[in-house]
C-alpha cells in the first residue's frame, strides 16, 4: 500500500513543465488499496497536485459522485469537510472492487479585457489558444467560463472490476487504457482525453507523480500531446501515485460566452508499499 503518498506531495513541490499550473482540481486517496467496509478520506486539491490555494466549498460542486461495482451514489454534503487549506471527503466503500469518485463544480463565469486575456492564457500555459487568438475581435472584453472535472481510481479489497474505466458524464474525462493495478514499474501505459464523449486530438496534456516517500521531491511532470485519436501513453517509472491533467479552453458562443474551459484530472495508484 502507498503510504504517506498526498502528504509527502503536499510538503514538497513537484515541478512541472512550463508554468506552474495553479488552478486546477486534483482529488486523491492516499492509500490504494484499502479493506472493504474500512473508512477512507479523499484528498481535495484546489490548485496544484501537491498544494491546494483553498478549499472548494459546497456551494461550488456540481456533482460528486462515488462509483463501484457499477452502482453510483452521491455523498452527502456534510461529508465535505475543510481542512486549511484543502478539502476531506469521508468515504467508506462497503464492498470489494475497483471504484471511481468524481467532483465536478459549476462553471464561472468571469470577464476581462483583451489584452488582459491574452495573459491570463500566458499563465495558464495555453499557448494553442493564445496563437489563434485575436484581442482585435473583443473589443468589449472576453467573458469566459470555466469548470473543473477531477475523478480518482480506489482499490478496495483484491477484486479489479471496470468501474476505473467508466464515465461519469463529466464535459471532459480522461480514461486509463487498462486497470492501473495490471501496471509494473517499467511498462507503458496508455489513456484517452474525451470532451463530451468524442476524442480529443492535438490536447496538451500533464503527467506526473507523486513522492515514495518524504525523502525528496518528485520529478517534473510530462508534457504530452494527445494524438488524433485523443490517445497518449507514458512510461510508469515507479511504483507511486500519479495524474494526469488537461485543460481545453475553446472559443464559443454558448450562453453569450467567447470562450469556454473545462480542466480534467485523474490520479491513481501503481504499485503497493
Amino acid at each position: 500500500m502507498i503510504k504517506h503518498v498526498l502528504q509527502a506531495c503536499l510538503a514538497l513541490a513537484i515541478v512541472g513543465a512550463g508554468p506552474v499550473h495553479s488552478h486546477d482540481l486534483f482529488v486523491a486517496f492516499p492509500d490504494s488499496p484499502v479493506k472493504p467496509g474500512e473508512a477512507v478520506s479523499a484528498h481535495v486539491n484546489n490548485g496544484t497536485f501537491e498544494e491546494s490555494a483553498g478549499p472548494v466549498t459546497p456551494s461550488r460542486l456540481r456533482d460528486v459522485t462515488f462509483l463501484q461495482a457499477g452502482q453510483r451514489s452521491h455523498p452527502d454534503a456534510a461529508r465535505w469537510k475543510a481542512e486549511g487549506k484543502q478539502s476531506r471527503l469521508s468515504l467508506t466503500p462497503a464492498t470489494a472492487g475497483t471504484a471511481m469518485l468524481g467532483v465536478s463544480t459549476q462553471p464561472t463565469v468571469s470577464e476581462r479585457s483583451a489584452s488582459e486575456f491574452a495573459t491570463y492564457l500566458k499563465l495558464e500555459d495555453l499557448p494553442d489558444t493564445l496563437a489563434s487568438y485575436d484581442p482585435a475581435r473583443y473589443p468589449k472584453g472576453v467573458r469566459y467560463a470555466y469548470a473543473k472535472h477531477a475523478r480518482a481510481i480506489l482499490q478496495s479489497g483484491e477484486a479489479r472490476t471496470d468501474d476505473y474505466a467508466d464515465s461519469l458524464d463529466y464535459p471532459l474525462e480522461i480514461r486509463l487504457s487498462r486497470h492501473p493495478a495490471t501496471v509494473a514499474p517499467g511498462e507503458r501505459l496508455g489513456f484517452e482525453v474525451l470532451y463530451r464523449g468524442k476524442p480529443v486530438s492535438g490536447l496538451r496534456v500533464h503527467v506526473g507523480r507523486g513522492t515514495e516517500a518524504a525523502g525528496g521531491p518528485a520529478p517534473p511532470a510530462q508534457l504530452l500531446r494527445t494524438d488524433a485519436q485523443g490517445r497518449g501513453e507514458f512510461e510508469v517509472t515507479k511504483a507511486a501515485i500519479w495524474y494526469i491533467h488537461t485543460n481545453r479552453m475553446e472559443p464559443t458562443t454558448e450562453d453569450g460566452l467567447d470562450f469556454i474551459s473545462d480542466r480534467a484530472s485523474l490520479t491513481f495508484h501503481v504499485g503497493a508499499h
